[in-house]
């Protein structure tokens, strides 16, 4: 009688310490950038719908030096999900470029949020009228370990202007670019980012501000050396006070995500983003965006089973040939 007992005793802590196993909370990170950037906006408003939606996940917006860091934290463990631009999340999947040598494999594509457009930022009395005015000037370039950086890097290359001999770089963040364009420090700033970025938005309440436009001569030089970028106007009233197009080029933007989170985990998170679009939409426009025929834009990376299955399941647009063309 007194084995049977025990037996049942420990039946029932057993099924008590599954039942404590899976109700608790499954701890995920969401790199992002510094606060202040659009990508932590968004991520922080991801973060809220997940964890609002989603029982079981507690998922925390991670402030980060940028999307180059944020791949190698992913590498590394550190994160789970990050915000990436589609050039970086397909050389981190192949383990190419400045990945080489990492897990090839490990990072997958997830769900395609918005473009960022290279921003050459300054204001209305600096002088600066063209790309080519930059010479000599003191520039705003990002924050090591950020892809804008990377980008304007890419730019001044193409542009022709060595950093020292032809202008003076200062690698920081965007909101403190803004500040530094505000009190009279910097010339210039170059972000690559999702518009309207909101530090520059701050500024334009209190300085008369410009955005200088990329001709079709420069695109044409600079695609040939990158070709992942691609041709992008900034919108004429997305800035007060900049009513006309600005010509500019662009990356695809989104998330991606570690082939070590759980298929269902990430079909219910994929659902819950898709469910409360309206919502996010009131956190940054980018998300009003957001539909079935703009989550696969510019991914070369396959897709997280999760997201998949929840992708064929609402119906996106050209959904096998995307899997076929990234199975290869």
């Amino acid at each position: 009688m007194i084995k049977k007992i025990n037996l049942i005793f420990v039946a029932f802590i057993s099924l008590l310490m599954t039942n404590l196993v899976a109700s608790a909370d499954t701890k995920l990170s969401i790199g992002s950038c510094p606060i202040g950037c659009t990508a932590y906006t968004w991520s922080a408003g991801i973060a809220d719908v997940i964890n609002n939606n989603v029982e079981g996940v507690s998922l925390t917006a991670e402030e980060t030096k940028g999307y180059v860091a944020n791949i190698k934290l992913l590498q590394n463990n550190e994160l789970e999900i990050s915000m990436a631009t589609t050039l970086s999340s397909y050389q981190a999947y192949a383990a190419e470029g400045p990945y080489k040598g990492t897990e090839k494999g490990k990072i997958l594509s997830w769900m395609g949020i918005a473009p960022v457009a290279m921003h050459i930022i300054t204001l209305e009395d600096s002088g600066i009228n063209s790309m080519e005015d930059l010479k000599g000037k003191r520039v705003g370039m990002g924050q090591p370990g950020g892809v804008s950086m990377l980008d304007a890097d890419a730019m001044m290359e193409t542009l022709g202007l060595k950093e020292g001999a032809d202008f003076k770089a200062f690698r920081i963040k965007l909101g403190a670019m803004a500040n530094g364009l505000a009190d009279g420090n910097l010339d210039a700033a170059l972000w690559n980012g999702s518009f309207p970025l909101p530090p520059v938005k701050k500024l334009i309440a209190s300085r008369k501000v410009k955005l200088i436009p990329i001709p079709d001569e420069f695109f044409a030089k600079h695609q040939a050396k990158y070709p992942p970028y691609a041709r992008l106007s900034i919108p004429g009233g997305t800035y007060n006070g900049i009513d006309n197009d600005t010509p500019s080029f662009s990356l695809a933007n989104g998330m991606v995500i570690s082939k070590d989170v759980p298929e269902d985990l990430v079909y219910s998170m994929t659902k819950a983003i898709f469910e409360n679009l309206d919502k996010l939409k009131s956190v940054h426009p980018a998300f009003g965006k957001v539909t079935k025929s703009t989550v696969l834009n510019g991914f070369g990376a396959p897709l997280h089973p999760g997201a998949l299955k929840y992708y064929r399941e609402i119906g996106v647009p050209g959904i096998e040939d995307f899997v076929k063309k990234t199975s290869n």
